[in-house]
């Protein structure tokens, strides 16, 4: 990206931020959060407290995220005062934490500038869509997928150890990118034909350092909290899960069983995780298009409806996109996607049919993005493509 290309970008961004800090902090004094939400980054907040009390996070103070995030959380505290009120140190915390999030979106359109082809290089601005920009500013799932597009980048030039490094880390942020290291893995074995263990030994111990320090203080005890938590969690009605219920409670007068109904949609999340060893993989384009088949089907059976995950895929969407039409599918998606949350969320209610219609549009929109992928992935399926034999000497 040219140095022109980059301050105008910067200054965008920082307008952004400005506007989001001062004018449109309080959401134009309507009751939609339409620029604004303070209700997870109040979390974050809450969960970044231990570096003030000088106390140990999921030991001492509750967080059911990963350990990157955890310790993220913690960073804007470095730079507000103790003796701050309560109510100001807040505004201080989110004004920080969102000036830093939109920093890992600058990160993320230069690199798919940079991945991009030259004539299609416009496309990384897409990444400034409401929703993306909405979630951007209010969670921190930017940071996922910033991390996912350097670890593919990475792949791209066969840096595999390095990427492999950077796809633990991401894994330590948010728990989808473990998901894609068996694509990386049958992306090496086609070129190379033998199993790259220095990956899988980079990415374990990569994972490994991450969680040692909650390991040593807390044990496994305090290991366990996030993934406790999240086991633990019901149905949302906007999710396939929530609205396939619904559908047999009032139509069929059926209420699907609790734990088996999880386990059901759980597996369907990751069904298709192991088959992408067995294929051949001989382009990055198809690497792409596995990433894509394997995150939309996770989004999509997901009991939980969290529009943010939306960053996840926004990324490779705009990598793979090849025609008019996958460009106006991105920006359906994008759109469709804040118009569910905030706007029909807040304005209708959680529980309304509206939402629930718009639940219904973002699984129509996923299953053609997943159906898209995997008919673009060329999968090949066959036992002679399983990684099984030891690695010979390579220049990664």
């Amino acid at each position: 990206m040219g140095l022109k290309r980059t301050i105008v970008l910067v200054l965008a961004l920082l307008t952004i931020w400005i506007l989001c800090i001062s004018l449109l902090r309080e959401n134009l004094g309507v009751s939609i959060r339409l620029f604004n939400d303070d209700y997870d980054r109040g979390i974050y907040a809450s969960h970044g407290e231990w570096y003030r009390k000088g106390e140990v996070p999921y030991r001492d103070v509750f967080s059911e995220y990963p350990q990157v995030p955890t310790y993220l959380f913690a960073l804007p505290y470095f730079l507000i005062p103790g003796d701050t009120g309560e109510l100001f140190g807040y505004y201080l915390y989110s004004t920080l934490f969102s000036f830093l999030m939109l920093v890992f979106l600058f990160g993320t359109i230069a690199l798919l500038y940079k991945m991009l082809p030259e004539r299609r290089r416009w496309l990384a601005f897409l990444m400034l869509l409401p929703a993306s920009l909405y979630f951007t500013v209010n969670r921190f799932d930017i940071l996922p997928a910033f991390l996912c597009l350097l670890s593919l980048l990475l792949l791209q030039r066969r840096q595999f150890v390095c990427s492999a490094v950077v796809l633990g880390i991401a894994t330590l942020t948010k728990w989808y990118p473990l998901l894609l290291l068996p694509i990386y893995l049958s992306y090496d074995y086609t070129a190379r034909r033998c199993l790259n263990w220095r990956m899988i030994l980079a990415f374990g111990l990569t994972c490994l350092i991450i969680i040692a320090p909650t390991l040593l203080t807390g044990g496994l005890d305090a290991l366990l909290v996030p993934y406790l938590f999240h086991a633990g969690r019901g149905v949302d009605m906007a999710s396939l899960p929530g609205l396939v219920a619904f559908a047999m409670e009032n139509w069929f007068n059926v209420t699907p069983a609790g734990p088996l109904w999880f386990g059901v949609f759980t597996i369907l999340q990751v069904l298709i995780v192991p088959f992408s060893l067995f294929d051949r993989m001989d382009t990055f384009d198809e690497v792409l298009h596995w990433c894509i088949l394997i995150l939309a089907p996770f989004v999509l059976f997901s009991r939980i409806y969290s529009p943010q995950w939306l960053l996840w895929l926004m990324p490779m969407l705009l990598l793979a996109a090849r025609t008019r039409k996958d460009i106006l599918g991105i920006i359906f998606y994008d759109v469709s996607t804040y118009l569910a949350f905030p706007v029909t969320w807040d304005f209708f209610g959680h529980l309304s049919w509206e939402m629930k219609l718009m639940g219904l549009v973002t699984v129509v929109v996923l299953t053609g993005i997943a159906i898209l992928a995997y008919r673009r992935a060329r999968i090949h399926l066959s036992l002679n493509n399983f990684p099984l034999t030891f690695p010979t000497r390579s220049k990664t």
